[in-house]
């Protein structure tokens, strides 16, 4: 029959494993969205009369390439005022999608979460090398 120590020994060995493996790849992503989101610029859109069609606000805005975009923007009611200014923020890369919450947070909550699995995975590395003396 094991005793406490090396049945705990083994939990806090297959909590290490866990949280390197699982957290790897989430701070890993946490930055890739994170170096997707600096590349974002800022620019102002202005709301135009909604054609036919629309179901919500359209803005037009400048692109950084300095054509005019047209979108319509799904957090905005069809009743927003005519010529409102909008902030949004365009991906040089795709200037015709742009959205309107700052990029500043994208990643964050999968480094949070990758950063705390990996700690918590450097810990019970370093409790099981201690159980290895220990027990």
């Amino acid at each position: 029959m094991p005793d406490a120590i090396s049945v705990l020994s083994s939990v806090v060995e297959l909590f290490g494993w866990f949280g390197f493996i699982v957290g790897t790849p989430f701070v890993i992503a946490g930055m890739h969205r994170r170096s997707r989101a600096a590349r974002f610029q800022e620019t102002v859109a202005v709301v135009i009369p909604p054609p036919a069609y629309a179901r919500a606000a359209t803005a037009r805005w400048l692109g950084p390439d300095g054509e005019l975009h047209e979108t319509e923007l799904g957090e905005f009611p069809l009743d927003t005022p005519v010529e409102t200014e909008l902030v949004v923020h365009v991906d040089p890369a795709r200037p015709a999608r742009a959205r309107t919450d700052a990029p500043h947070e994208d990643g964050r909550a999968l480094r949070v979460a990758g950063w705390s699995l990996v700690i918590v995975g450097a810990l019970c590395a370093l409790a099981s090398i201690v159980f290895l003396f220990v027990g």
